[in-house]
């Protein structure tokens, strides 16, 4: 963050929200409170979107009134620490990696948030009302209703791991760069959307072109593959070492892979790796050099590309923020 990265203060909270959000307790002293770029837009009746990009400049509480909708919320960077009438939950991550949420609210309850001094908040969340769904022609749908409803319990949350495409939607989310108002709003709309329908296809097991009918055993070497992949130990490998070691020929891996995750193993691959680029610019402060081998590029100009395609920002711009 630079000195001329914009400051949210307490005052201007409730404007952001729409006067959803409120501080409570002796944090409603507090002055500056992050130093960076946050948003809450209502794009359309029952389809909002939320952006974060700040960092947490005081230990501070906040509330709001959450009414039945279904939240999709993409975490980038950092952790948030959270509750719904008292049941607490922490989403997002330690250092590396991302985190998708699905939170599916069935009845009103309240909403509470605990920020962190220092912490580095990056997320993009896309909320639907369950009236924006009937009026969209989804209410047959029984996979949806299972997750809108929940087996009847008021609040479901699901955890899962963001595909390749999520992680690009949401960093051109993060920097639409459009100038004109009008057009923003269509560009982020169109972006939302793509971004529920993308999550929607994961939790309900369907990929966005095709159907995903893989057996238990199946969907454990998909598992497998992805342990293999966050944990680095595949590093360098090729697709036959890799599907090798999970009991399969490369061609049936890169299949099963396609229909469980909605992209091939390599882009997905290529993908988690530039992600962990970018970490390393925002976090560690690495040269370009660094980041691009880090990313698996050879070339940091091949890499400045691939990035600034994935991202919609070069990784000059990154290092230039800090």
């Amino acid at each position: 963050m630079t000195s001329s990265t914009p400051i949210v203060r307490a005052g201007e909270l409730a404007q952001l929200s729409g006067d959803a959000i409120r501080l409570v307790g002796d944090e409603s002293r507090a002055d500056r409170l992050f130093q960076g770029h946050l948003s809450w837009r209502r794009l359309r009746s029952g389809l909002s979107l939320h952006c974060s990009d700040c960092l947490e400049l005081q230990d501070f509480a906040t509330q709001a009134e959450a009414r039945p909708h279904l939240n999709f919320i993409l975490f980038l960077q950092g952790r948030s620490e959270v509750s719904y009438d008292g049941k607490p939950f922490t989403f997002g991550t330690p250092r590396t990696g991302c985190e998708g949420v699905t939170i599916a609210l069935n009845e009103p309850m309240l909403f509470a948030r605990r920020a962190r001094r220092g912490q580095h908040i990056r997320k993009v969340s896309v909320s639907l009302t369950p009236e924006w769904f009937e009026a969209s022609g989804f209410e047959a749908q029984a996979e949806l209703k299972a997750l809108l409803q929940g087996d009847y319990r008021p609040l479901n949350v699901l955890r899962w791991q963001p595909s390749a495409r999520l992680l690009t939607l949401a960093e051109q989310v993060l920097h639409p760069g459009c100038g004109n108002r009008l057009l923003e709003n269509l560009y982020l709309e169109s972006r939302a959307l793509e971004i529920a329908g993308e999550a929607l296809s994961l939790l309900t097991g369907q990929s966005a072109s095709a159907p995903s009918n893989l057996r238990p055993h199946e969907h454990q070497r998909i598992r497998r593959t992805l342990e293999l992949l966050h944990s680095g130990t595949a590093d360098g490998w090729s697709l036959e070492d890799i599907a090798q070691e999970v009991g399969c020929c490369a061609s049936t891996l890169q299949r099963q892979f396609q229909a469980a995750k909605g992209t091939s193993l390599f882009e997905y691959q290529r993908q988690r790796k530039l992600q962990q680029a970018r970490e390393a610019l925002e976090q560690q402060g690495v040269s370009v050099s660094q980041a691009a081998w880090i990313a698996g590029y050879g070339s940091a100009a091949n890499f400045s590309t691939a990035f600034k395609r994935a991202f919609g920002i070069s990784p000059k711009q990154v290092r230039a923020r800090l």
